[in-house]
């Protein structure tokens, strides 16, 4: 099948198709219905070599890097986890080299993590999504291991993994040195107040991206323009454990503005 084949067979079997330039969406979509039929059939034809992506409405995907293409092995912390917390299901390659398995969601509001383990995150948010075949990148192809298998139920242990998950705790930092009281500034803190101690609190290696997606929508939702959030991005990620490089710091602050936008 050709693109547009294909994303009307995953739109005809009720997923959030979304039409996509490489892996950057063609469309606002935060918070929209899926497409229709004919709105697939309407921007295939207006761009016939889009890539093809889920939104990650009622599945959620175990997302695990390998150590040749990401430098962290996620596949040996999936192997050392109990046998029956990752149960088979549909799973697929990525471009890169790493797999990525779909699981039946049980709620809309499942955790999204970065770090789950070494090399394993969770992609869950409704208004995030996951490229599919036959879609492409300058790194490869995406390839489906068994596209006729189900998405099956997750296991109840890994549900509560994620379910129990906490970032961990930079020790090194001063607000987190139980020798400092820090309480009483905070009393009848304002949410903007929040926002600045945000900036200055880093994060360990396997959070950054987390943190400064989280940092970069609070500052956004604060009412900052584009380029003090630049700065300011920059100014936080020297308090991470090791800083992240720039051009991840700018795919950040362009996939939180578009979602912005697409929520106006």
């Amino acid at each position: 099948m050709n693109k547009l084949e294909s994303a009307l067979h995953y739109a005809q079997l009720g997923y959030s198709v979304l039409p996509m330039n490489g892996k950057q969406p063609l469309i606002k979509f935060a918070n929209t219905p899926p497409l229709t039929v004919a709105q697939v059939k309407y921007y295939w034809s207006k761009y016939p070599d889009a890539n093809i992506a889920l939104r990650t409405v009622d599945f959620f995907v175990v997302d695990v890097d390998t150590k040749q293409a990401h430098g962290k092995d996620g596949m040996k912390s999936i192997k050392d986890l109990p046998k029956g917390v990752i149960l088979p299901t549909r799973t697929q390659r990525t471009a890169s080299g790493g797999f990525q398995m779909f699981y039946k969601k049980p709620n809309q509001h499942m955790k999204q993590i970065i770090g789950l383990l070494s090399g394993v995150d969770i992609k869950a948010h409704p208004n995030n999504y996951v490229l599919v075949p036959p879609s492409t990148t300058e790194k490869g192809t995406y390839q489906w291991f068994n596209a006729d298998a189900p998405i099956k139920e997750p296991s109840a242990t890994l549900l509560k993994m994620i379910a129990n998950y906490q970032a961990p705790i930079n020790k090194h930092h001063p607000l987190n040195n139980p020798k400092n009281d820090w309480s009483k500034h905070h009393k009848g803190k304002k949410w903007t107040g929040i926002v600045l101690d945000n900036l200055v609190k880093g994060a360990p290696q396997g959070q950054r991206n987390d943190y400064m997606t989280r940092l970069c929508g609070q500052m956004i939702h604060a009412g900052a323009d584009d380029n003090t959030i630049w700065l300011l991005l920059q100014y936080t990620n020297s308090f991470n454990s090791p800083p992240l490089e720039n051009k991840e710091l700018e795919k950040i602050l362009s996939s939180i503005i578009r979602e912005e936008i697409g929520k106006s």
